[in-house]
């Protein structure tokens, strides 16, 4: 503040005398700086000023006027009416470390830091006022800069933080003793726990104990430092007690040392698919016996069709008509996904080649039953053997010939129900006992005993051959020791 003693004078004057005696030291100065009289005219600056301004006032310019073509406006954008030198011209109150962002023509814009000091004479009258003026543009980009990255931290801890908790993998974060520190909501998902439960849990205390050793080495090795991350799959035992199968990816973060801090390990309950892998397993398992039972069917098939027939024509008709059975049964099987088959498909399947009119040469009765994939190949071949027989020289040789297949299940506790078939013959030719059993009653008498653990009888009589056949539905739950 200037302040003159003794009588006052005009304020113009006492201020031009006070600016004698500072003129050389504003050119000091380190920040801009111009000083205004009661009326605005400036009347004195600094050499920085002009750098700020880039102009210098001509002699006796107010501020209004040498700033005319300038905009100033607030830091957040608004429009301000005039500079801040005439507002403290009018109210004679200091304005201090006041930020504003200065328009300039055909310049770039500045964003000046104002502090206007009033200057009053001896008696207190306004005479003026000083401004000290710095450019702070570089600054407030950089404070600028810092409120973006620290609003797009915070957007992105929100994210990550969204993220961590609704994510469809279970995310769980440890120390290096392995107690839970921090656990996501898929997480509590998987294992069937809440929040507060699993924070008072460790990592190995629900693991599998057949995979607790593997994951606990791993882990130390990580804590460690011996490792930087790994994965595995292992089962969990969860909080109702279920086994489920998770697959786990445990990372680690330590600090610049290298310390450890903690664990986050990625979680996945795999369980579906493990189930898959082991059922795929099982059927490619069950696939290859199928295939090597059914090459065993074949060579076995080859080898009675041999010692049967006397020529190759006939080996090549009889074997292949035996194949065409196994096919037509295999095809049954495969539609039943090779769990069971229906017994009246077996037998229309196999009998059908042999029958030009199905409705008039044969009759099938029996409840709707299915049998295992065993009973159903073997009794393919067997009801094929006896439909080419009948064929050749029993009732389907004869114009008026006709079958009678009927079957029934009758319970023989504590042994597994027995499956009695009956096949008839009717209207064919006479029919006499065979000398000696041919190839067609050893292959039947063979198969249904050997392959099935059952029994056949053959009553070759006058009006037509009579066979019954008898078969366990579940020759394994027979062999099982029965008690009362």
């Amino acid at each position: 503040m200037l302040r003159k003693s003794g009588r006052p004078p005009d304020s113009a004057s006492s201020l031009d005398q006070e600016l004698k005696a500072s003129g050389e030291i504003l050119d000091l100065l380190p920040i801009a700086t111009c000083i205004c009289d009661a009326s605005g005219r400036i009347v004195q600056y600094n050499r920085r000023a002009v750098e700020l301004w880039g102009r210098t006032p001509e002699p006796g310019q107010t501020h209004d006027d040498f700033t005319a073509e300038n905009r100033f406006l607030t830091l957040d954008g608004d429009l301000l009416p005039r500079s801040r030198i005439a507002e403290v011209l009018r109210t004679s109150r200091p304005i201090r470390n006041d930020e504003i962002t200065v328009q300039r023509v055909n310049r770039p814009s500045l964003v000046v830091l104002l502090n206007i000091e009033p200057l009053l004479d001896a008696e207190g009258r306004l005479i003026g006022v000083i401004n000290c003026f710095q450019d702070i543009t570089e600054r407030q980009r950089m404070v600028e800069a810092l409120a973006r990255s620290q609003q797009e931290l915070r957007e992105q801890e929100e994210r990550w933080r969204a993220s961590y908790e609704h994510a469809a993998i279970g995310i769980v974060e440890i120390d290096a003793e392995g107690r839970f520190l921090r656990v996501n909501e898929a997480i509590l998902s998987i294992v069937g726990g809440t929040r507060e439960e699993l924070l008072g849990w460790r990592l190995f205390g629900r693991t599998h104990q057949d995979d607790r050793d593997v994951d606990g080495e791993l882990y130390r090795k990580q804590v460690a430092g011996e490792i930087g991350f790994y994965s595995i799959e292992k089962r969990f035992i969860r909080r109702d007690g279920r086994m489920i199968w998770m697959g786990v990816r445990s990372s680690s973060v330590r600090d610049p040392s290298g310390k450890f801090l903690y664990g986050v390990r990625v979680v996945q309950d795999i369980t579906e698919r493990k189930e898959a892998e082991t059922r795929q397993k099982l059927l490619i398992d069950e696939l290859n016996h199928r295939v090597k039972n059914t090459l065993a069917t074949v060579q076995s098939l080859a080898a009675q069709t041999a010692r049967g027939t006397a020529s190759t024509e006939a080996f090549h008709q009889a074997f292949e008509g035996r194949l065409i059975a196994l096919s037509h049964a295999h095809d049954q099987l495969t539609r039943q996904r090779w769990q069971s088959a229906d017994l009246r498909d077996i037998v229309k399947g196999a009998t059908a080649p042999h029958l030009s009119r199905p409705d008039e040469q044969i009759s099938i009765e029996g409840a709707t039953i299915t049998v295992s994939p065993r009973t159903a190949l073997t009794m393919a071949l067997v009801l094929h053997e006896m439909t080419t027989n009948a064929a050749k020289y029993g009732a389907l040789s004869a114009p008026e010939g006709r079958i009678e297949i009927a079957w029934r299940v009758e319970p023989r506790p504590p042994k597994s129900p027995l499956l009695h078939i009956e096949w008839r013959e009717r209207n064919g030719p006479p029919v006499e006992a065979p000398a000696k059993p041919g190839f067609g009653s050893r292959f039947i008498q063979g198969s249904v005993t050997v392959e099935l653990r059952g029994s056949v009888r053959m009553d070759f009589n006058p009006d037509g051959l009579h066979c019954t056949i008898d078969v366990p539905l579940d020759p394994a739950a027979d062999d099982q020791p029965h008690t009362a």
